[in-house]
């Protein structure tokens, strides 16, 4: 039985059927399924009580109908099998309470079938929905109010039968009512979960890509975000020699190289709580200070740098490599924000900035270059050495130091 309940509410659904049609497929072959059988129910009750013929005809050709919509759906007329059911089902209702009389109670279907309707169609197909609504409240004020056979109905039938079809029918409106109340109770909660689920997943996102405080306001007020720091310090770190090692590998040897390293200059970025801005190719941006102040932001970066060169000399014991990181470090003033409407990301701007890149490219292999606003900061408590004074591309001569490790 699960077999063939499973086939039949799975008609006219297969491969190429678009997602967004198959759960209103599926949901009205259902309601054709259990038709049918409420429909064979009332033509056994119909032959049992030996009633007029006309009757028992109309439920046979009712059934036919119903049936009917199975096979617009296997034809893939999606959009007729809605109709055709929407329309038909009403006529035979209306029908059905002409020939017994209202108090068959079968106009309790019809408010069931424009309840039905809303869980039907489609948003794309909500005009066709309006229609096939009208016409049925329509059927339903007809039969209703304006029946010319309001009590005893068309036909002469006996009154046990009438009395089943009474009960039977009032039973099967508080079904479909508490079916209906189900369906509703668990599409909505689906729908809450999955929406707090896409939700968690977007914020997850947004977190990942931006910081937290800055994805906060973003949310809250989406409009460009610009803030000054006074105080932060600014890394740099590139691959040596990167550009050269590039055309002796494959991409993907590449690829794995740089999301190793990169990866443990992430864990190093948590470890620190500093704020990774961006990968540059195979340049690596990290700064404290920023987003939120900090006392101590040359010594977080300092402290970073150094377990970073420790990390690079733990992969090459372990590896057999011979990697090499440049790194340079400035301290100073930065704008930072979020500007744009696609493809947004929190950047620094400022001569800080340009001035610790200067620091990575033209520092030495191996060793971590800093500049003199950030050897003031570091050097009570860090061994630093001379290197002196360097021309730097669009700043001239600059002094600078080479950061050793701690006292």
């Amino acid at each position: 039985m699960k077999r063939l309940w499973n086939y039949l509410v799975t008609i006219g659904i297969d491969g190429e059927t678009p997602p967004v049609e198959t759960r209103y497929i599926s949901f009205l072959n259902a309601i054709i399924v259990l038709v049918l059988i409420l429909i064979t129910q009332n033509i056994f009750i119909s032959l049992y009580y030996q009633v007029d013929a006309i009757q028992t005809i109309a439920f046979v050709v009712h059934g036919m109908f119903m049936a009917g919509t199975l096979v617009w759906n296997k034809a893939k007329r999606y959009l007729i099998g809605r109709v055709w059911f929407g329309i038909s089902a009403v006529v035979f209702l209306t029908t059905y309470e002409v020939f017994l009389g209202n108090s068959s109670r079968w106009d309790v279907f019809v408010v069931v079938c424009v309840f039905l309707q809303f869980f039907l169609f489609p948003p794309s197909q909500r005009n066709w929905m309006y229609l096939v609504v009208t016409w049925q409240s329509l059927c339903f004020l007809f039969v209703s109010f304006f029946s010319p056979f309001p009590v005893q109905g068309l036909l002469s039938l006996p009154a046990p039968f009438v009395h089943i079809e009474t009960v039977f029918n009032l039973g099967g409106f508080l079904f479909c009512g508490i079916a209906m109340g189900s369906v509703g109770y668990t599409v909505i909660n689906r729908a809450e979960r999955n929406l707090s689920i896409e939700r968690d997943r977007s914020e997850g996102l947004l977190n990942n890509i931006l910081p937290g405080p800055i994805a906060k306001r973003l949310k809250e007020n989406p409009a460009s975000i610009a803030d000054g720091f006074d105080e932060t310090t600014i890394l740099f770190a590139d691959i040596a020699g990167f550009t050269k090692y590039t055309e002796t590998v494959t991409p993907d040897e590449l690829l794995n190289l740089l999301n190793s390293i990169f990866s443990e200059f992430d864990d190093l970025t948590d470890k620190y709580k500093a704020e990774k801005i961006k990968t540059i190719g195979d340049a690596y941006m990290v700064v404290s200070g920023v987003p939120v102040s900090c006392y101590g932001h040359a010594d977080i970066m300092a402290d970073m740098a150094i377990d970073m060169q420790q990390a690079i000399a733990r992969r090459n014991e372990e590896t057999g490599q011979t990697i090499r990181i440049r790194v340079g470090i400035h301290s100073g003033p930065v704008i930072a924000g979020v500007i744009g409407k696609k493809k947004f990301a929190y950047d620094l701007w400022g001569d800080s900035v340009n001035t610790a890149a200067r620091m990575e490219s033209h520092g030495i292999p191996g060793e971590i270059q800093v500049s003199e606003a950030t050897y003031h900061l570091l050097k009570p408590k860090y061994h630093l050495h001379e290197r002196g004074m360097i021309d730097v591309k669009g700043k001239g001569a600059m002094k600078t130091y080479l950061l050793k490790g701690r006292l």
